[in-house]
């Protein structure tokens, strides 16, 4: 197949423009999602590290609506060119349909966020979210004088979700915690409950509690993690003709976010007419959140797997009340970091003898710089 054939079928399958003359001859990588055109950083972070380490390469954004999934894999698996690529929201369960293999990590998880060929065509899945999670927190990063936990042996952690992301991180910093009890907190506790019974039967001390129950285990964790959509920037559709935003809240305490129908204007107008019906909603779970932030030893870690914005207002009420915090940026560097040099590079790597610990740092700062 020639490689304009191969961009032609990719095209065909993706719903932005790919340009042909930015990619000419080299060989491509990229994320796959609803629209990563609009959003994805994995692009700045992946061109850095390919112009650093002068491989003839190119990363980038493909925005594959459901529908067109399996022909999008097919093109992947009849290119000559494409090394790999990284899965995002909404596609990490269903991609696995179109494999021919996953990893131990993905197979666990259950979900996909990294996709390699191999040299005879092979699509294996594997998932880097919870190992990258891991490595950010207990790793020195970029900017950072020491690594953020020391460790996690015996530490009680507490995680604020159940979904895709907790999935993966829960398994990982399970397998670091030895004596240490998992307790997830959920809005609806059934997702909680089985996550913490598929984590049981792989030995790990896990439970669940409901929202309720978070003012009396957070003051008994050496760290808690947010991995729901409470802080999250932006507005949300939830229908052609609904909107709401969970930006305002903190994920330690409930949240009833009203919701716009019918809305009319401009992003800001609906920002301040959503915002003149949230305000006492705000304010009960902005009182709650400080009271139980305020009850958590000193020592106790906030890390919020959002990174947008920058500081939710859970990392905010844990810097006023004088805890440590972290914001998502470093586990999306640090799964990147994992995915390129073990998985999508790694045979590069490999073949110049330079797969070793000095190149993954080399490649964290420089992905962190591009951030």
């Amino acid at each position: 197949m020639t490689s304009h054939n191969d961009l032609t079928t990719i095209q065909n399958c993706i719903d932005n423009r790919l340009d042909d003359a930015a990619i000419g001859d080299r060989r491509i990588a990229g994320v796959i999602g609803d629209a990563p055109s609009h959003y994805s950083k994995s692009p700045a972070l992946w061109n850095a590290a390919f112009y650093d380490l002068a491989m003839n390469a190119i990363y980038l954004p493909f925005d594959v609506a459901a529908s067109h999934l399996r022909n999008f894999v097919s093109a992947l698996r009849n290119s000559d060119r494409v090394m790999g690529i990284n899965v995002t929201v909404p596609h990490k369960v269903q991609i696995m349909d179109f494999l021919d293999e996953l990893d131990a990590s993905a197979e666990r998880v259950q979900a996909v966020n990294t996709v390699v060929k191999t040299s005879v065509g092979r699509l294996i899945g594997h998932n880097t979210d919870g190992e990258g999670f891991v490595q950010s927190i207990l790793a020195a990063q970029p900017g950072r004088k020491a690594a953020f936990m020391k460790s996690l042996t015996g530490t009680d952690v507490l995680l604020l979700g159940a979904g895709g992301a907790a999935r993966a991180v829960a398994f990982h910093v399970s397998d670091h915690m030895k004596s240490g009890k998992l307790v997830i907190s959920n809005r609806t506790l059934d997702p909680a409950a089985s996550l913490a019974a598929e984590l049981r039967k792989t030995g790990r001390n896990a439970m669940a509690i409901g929202e309720a129950e978070v003012s009396d285990w957070a003051p008994k964790a050496g760290l808690i993690i947010n991995s729901t959509m409470k802080g999250q920037g932006g507005l949300r559709k939830l229908s052609h003709d609904e909107l709401t935003t969970l930006e305002p809240f903190s994920s330690l305490a409930p949240a009833r976010a009203p919701v716009l129908r019918d809305f009319s204007g401009s992003e800001a107008e609906m920002q301040r007419r959503w915002s003149e019906v949230a305000g006492a909603e705000i304010e009960a779970n902005h009182r709650v959140s400080l009271a139980i932030a305020a009850a958590i030893p000193k020592a106790v870690g906030f890390y919020d797997l959002i990174y947008h914005p920058e500081e939710t207002v859970f990392l905010r009420h844990g810097r006023l009340t004088n805890h440590p915090t972290m914001n998502g940026k470093a586990m999306i560097v640090n799964q990147a970091v994992i995915a390129f040099c073990k998985h999508i590079c790694g045979a590069e790597l490999r073949a110049r003898r330079i797969d070793n610990p000095e190149t993954s740092r080399r490649i964290l700062e420089v992905m962190d710089r591009a951030w």
